[in-house]
């Protein structure tokens, strides 16, 4: 009889579980967890003397004491991303991206990534640096940025996880209740079988336990770190010139004169070379002409002699 009792508990705490995974009554859930946790504290405590264990005070500590709801509640979290795009004056690539390292290592931030290209001349004249700042520093980090160099891309993102923190955090306190219940099944088990059974779903549940709080360590990253993707360019020696307005030098004037010059050369043996068939056509004609006059006033001349 102890054993079928068991095992119907078994069976009803990971129908518990399931539904906190599928988050069908995650407030049902969590005030479920709420409800477990004190009771855990209180009966560690009377095993012990009276005194609860450490990580049982915790437990209990950790509920929201206020009444009427069973999640505490939390501000806006908001995970920022932005891209901004760069472009710098010559031979000033490393130097905007070793002030751009210095910008947001002084933030308290770090570099997650950087990549860099060679151009013509062989020396690093492109490049990305991807960093990851805190986000109370966040506009201030991106507004010093953009004064790195003219500002020809920019790109800002958020997106509100708010939600998905609060699921989590009710699903967790509900397995880790769960969790409780089952290792107190697993101490009060006396044959294999019964053991074996709660063991098992204890597998489950601290399987799904870990993710959520996976889960939910990396959500609370990404939202204490915004991150920030920054591409720098040189711009081209031609561009520069064209917009400081500069006239162009005496060797410029000759290379573009000698260039113009064989221009006109090489289009006047192309008409030349095109118009020589026709122009020996009309030779031969002219010469034909000629000959054929000259016989016609001698044939004149005859009779009269």
């Amino acid at each position: 009889m102890r054993k079928v009792i068991v095992i119907g508990l078994v069976a009803a705490l990971a129908l518990g579980a399931l539904g906190c995974s599928s988050g069908d009554d995650d407030e049902g859930d969590a005030g479920a967890a709420m409800e477990a946790a004190p009771t855990v504290a209180e009966e560690s405590a009377e095993a012990g003397g009276g005194e609860a264990a450490p990580g049982d005070e915790a437990v209990a500590v950790s509920q929201p004491s206020q009444g009427g709801g069973s999640v505490p509640a939390v501000g806006p979290s908001i995970v920022q991303t932005a891209s901004l795009s760069l472009s710098v004056p010559r031979n000033e690539f490393d130097s905007a991206i070793q002030r751009a390292r210095t910008i947001a290592t002084g933030a308290g931030g770090f570099v997650v990534s950087s990549s860099a290209s060679q151009g013509e001349e062989k020396r690093l004249v492109r490049g990305t640096l991807v960093v990851r700042v805190p986000e109370r520093a966040y506009a201030r980090v991106l507004e010093q940025l953009a004064g790195l160099g003219r500002v020809e891309a920019q790109e800002e993102a958020g997106s509100d996880v708010s939600q998905e923190l609060v699921d989590l955090q009710a699903r967790i306190r509900h397995l880790e209740a769960v969790e409780a219940q089952l290792l107190g099944f697993l101490e009060q088990a006396d044959t294999v079988a019964e053991a074996l059974a709660v063991q098992s779903e204890l597998n489950r549940v601290q399987l799904e336990l870990e993710q959520a709080r996976g889960r939910l360590g990396y959500l609370e990253d990404q939202v204490a770190f915004a991150t920030i993707s920054l591409d720098v360019r040189e711009r081209q020696v031609e561009a520069e010139e064209a917009g400081d307005g500069g006239g162009w030098g005496i060797v410029d004037a000759w290379r573009d004169a000698g260039t113009g010059f064989v221009t006109v050369v090489g289009w006047m043996f192309v008409a030349a070379a095109t118009i020589a068939p026709l122009l020996l056509l009309l030779a031969l004609a002219f010469v034909a002409g000629r000959l054929a006059g000259w016989r016609g006033l001698s044939g004149l001349r005859r009779p009269q002699a």
